[in-house]
């Protein structure tokens, strides 16, 4: 079951999402260059990082609330 945080505008869920893990932005002036993880210790309790080693950095989110899309 979903919640209010994890429902589209359509009523469709959004959680599980694949994407990159916690990251910070890298500018060059006024333009984002490039990414950077955050420390392991930083990440939130609802991301899980891919355990595929070809996929370092990407993982699946889960939704901050109810938790939809999280592991068993």
């Amino acid at each position: 079951m979903t919640c209010i945080v994890c429902t589209d505008p359509d009523g469709e869920p959004c959680y599980p999402v694949y994407g990159l893990a916690p990251h910070e932005h890298i500018w060059s002036g006024v333009m984002i260059t490039g990414t950077k993880p955050l420390p392991r210790e930083q990440w939130p309790e609802n991301f899980q990082e891919d355990p595929d080693p070809n996929y370092s950095g990407m993982g699946t989110w889960w939704c901050p609330l109810c938790g939809q899309g999280k592991p068993e």
